[in-house]
């Protein structure tokens, strides 16, 4: 699944455009990336994590003219941290307005919301998971819930089996915010991603560790 933060830059002139921003700090046009992308080997999916309300129709229609045209062959999540209920941050994207945007311009994505970060210092507690539940009933989209959870070593696994349950399309991406833990304690997080579900939990490991697991990956 290759990762895109998608934000909106503001023309001189003509409507605003979604871009994409890139580690490196560069600003790339969203369509730019999705047609490159589209033409390369592999079966890799996408996501787009959308940074603010306003870009996320813009995003969604560019996803729906290339699919017209043929050129959005690969699964496509479309998720922003949300705000509903017992998580409502100003500044979130609200939970209402991601799903309502998604069925009326592009409804064939994976649907891909995450707590704010604001809530999160106790964990994922119970109300966080209903309201999140209950935000999510009924749709007929597949939903991957996005985990933040606490230093590399710890995994939420009640949390994951909860979330699971919801449906049987339902996955969890399980994320760690850079600097929490090290390295070494990350295979053990993985391990017990896969003890939950072997095909359903996924692991995206902090930037900056990417490049010692590229490596692992080449030695073994």
């Amino acid at each position: 699944m290759i990762l895109l933060d998608v934000g909106l830059q503001e023309p001189a002139a003509g409507h605003p455009v979604p871009i994409v921003h890139a580690p490196d700090g560069h600003a790339l046009m969203l369509e730019s990336c999705l047609q490159q992308l589209a033409i390369r080997p592999g079966r890799w999916g996408l996501h787009l994590h959308i940074t603010e309300l306003t870009t996320l129709q813009p995003s969604l229609a560019m996803l729906a003219a290339l699919c017209a045209l043929g050129h959005l062959s690969r699964p496509v999540g479309v998720g922003a941290t949300a705000s509903h209920r017992s998580f409502m941050v100003p500044g979130s994207v609200a939970g209402r307005e991601l799903l309502t945007a998604v069925a009326e311009v592009f409804p064939h994505v994976t649907v891909a919301p995450g707590w704010p970060k604001e809530v999160l210092g106790s964990g994922h507690g119970e109300q966080l998971l209903t309201d999140m539940l209950e935000l999510c009933q009924g749709l007929w989209q597949p939903v991957s819930f996005q985990l933040q959870v606490g230093p590399l070593g710890q995994s939420p696994a009640g949390v994951m089996v909860r979330l699971l349950a919801a449906s049987p399309w339902a996955t969890v991406t399980v994320e760690h915010s850079p600097g929490q833990g090290h390295y070494a304690s990350m295979w053990a997080v993985l391990l017990a991603a896969r003890a939950v579900e072997k095909t359903r939990v996924y692991y995206r490991p902090p930037r900056s560790y990417c490049q010692d697991l590229q490596a692992d990956i080449g030695r073994h």
